[in-house]
């Protein structure tokens, strides 16, 4: 793949990433119209959901595997298509087993292309796979910034979601055409890469990095800190009810928390290349630790305020860095790699979920804070071994050198 093919595909990429976070955001805060709209309770509409976060769990570890196996081209178009039909079909037929289906389509889209589109890149680009991420998780964010202002229109304006979901479905159909395009049917190569081999991986080979124990502290590290930071993001709204705050007010916190994880993501980016990635994740968590346990302690709801927005600039590039630290442990391989990592982040929120619900309802919204603290606290034990594991190989690859 030749220099301008790979900066269109990536730059495609991007467009995608930031649809990809903008439908995610978009359906969750609408949950309670549609129940209205198709005439169910909340507990059918939570089984919904669990089933297509189950759904989403399998297909990024699935997709993972054949990434490294067969053309990701495929695998690509595979996803935008199971969003376009997903979001087609809501737009069109408005009921309960409708929307069961919609809801598994889309989580197995969502979770193809989010674990393809990574692996697609980190094979495009090995030497810059860091940077690259940091920038799809930015757009991802950008998205989900603009996710929350468009629901303000629409319940605003009292514009019904089916024409929305139309709207969403029309754009991914022109991805599919976009993408097909551009990005030709070929085997991935790198064109930096000195020995320049096609990457594919073996049955083997793929199935014993996971046992990499890189590999699996940077997996257990997204199922606490993705299950509860992730988590945090959508009961704030409630979470401020308790404090007195209209939910207007809260969804205005939370479009600024996700504008500060962009804040984040950039500063991550202009200092990756001075800095290692586990030196940046270790003390990024620890100072947004700190900036959390001030959150959830203080009771002054300004301070809270101003540390959650520093808390979402240390938080913001977790997912980048440690699925960036993991892949790097083998590029032949790093599709796997991505989809067992991946999954456990999808992992933390069928986890964390539950535990956010029951907390809320049977000890008062006031603890969610500390629901998310607690992960966040295991979280970082994950990180610190992480960061004593990879310091222990780079000072033996210095003894080596010497």
């Amino acid at each position: 793949m030749n220099e301008k093919t790979k900066r269109q595909t990536l730059i495609t990429f991007y467009f995608i990433f930031v649809l990809f976070g903008l439908s995610m955001i978009v359906i969750d805060p609408l949950i309670p119209i549609i129940a209205k709209e198709i005439d169910v309770g909340f507990d059918k509409i939570g089984i919904a959901l669990f089933i297509g976060s189950i759904a989403a769990l399998i297909a990024n570890f699935v997709a993972g595997r054949l990434s490294d196996r067969v053309d990701i081209k495929k695998l690509v178009l595979l996803g935008l298509f199971l969003l376009f039909l997903g979001f087609a079909l809501f737009g069109a037929y408005f009921n309960f087993i409708i929307f069961i289906i919609v809801t598994v389509f889309l989580r197995i889209g969502f979770g193809t292309i989010d674990t393809s589109v990574h692996s697609f890149s980190s094979k495009l680009f090995i030497k810059d796979t860091s940077r690259i991420f940091l920038n799809l998780d930015m757009t991802w964010y950008s998205g989900a910034v603009i996710g929350p202002l468009v629901i303000s229109n629409i319940l605003y304006f009292e514009f019904l979601p089916r024409y929305l979901f139309f709207i969403f479905a029309f754009v991914y159909a022109v991805f599919i055409v976009v993408f097909y395009k551009i990005c030709p049917k070929r085997k991935i190569r790198d064109g930096k890469s000195s020995q320049n081999k096609i990457f594919h991986g073996s049955h083997k080979s793929s199935l014993r990095i996971l046992k990499d124990p890189v590999v699996i502290m940077g997996s257990l590290i997204l199922l606490f800190f993705m299950g509860s930071v992730m988590g945090l993001s959508t009961w704030m709204t409630t979470y401020f009810l308790s404090l007195g705050l209209r939910v207007a007010l809260g969804s205005t916190i939370l479009s600024l928390y996700w504008l500060f994880s962009i804040i984040g993501i950039v500063i991550t980016a202009r200092i990756v290349a001075k800095y290692k990635e586990i030196n940046i994740l270790f003390y990024s968590c620890l100072a947004g630790i700190i900036c959390l346990a001030v959150f959830s302690f203080t009771a002054f709801i300004y301070v809270k305020i101003a540390a959650l927005a520093l808390q979402a600039i240390f938080f913001a590039a977790i997912f980048s860095l440690t699925t960036a630290i993991s892949a790097n442990r083998d590029s032949k391989n790093s599709g796997t790699i991505l989809g067992f990592t991946i999954a456990f982040a999808f992992a933390g929120s069928i986890v964390f979920q539950p535990i956010y619900g029951y907390i809320t309802e049977y000890f008062g919204k006031e603890y969610i804070v500390y629901i998310t603290l607690a992960g966040a606290l295991i979280g970082f034990v994950f990180v610190s071994v992480l960061f004593r594991i990879i310091k222990k190989e780079n000072g033996r690859r210095s003894i080596k050198d010497h």
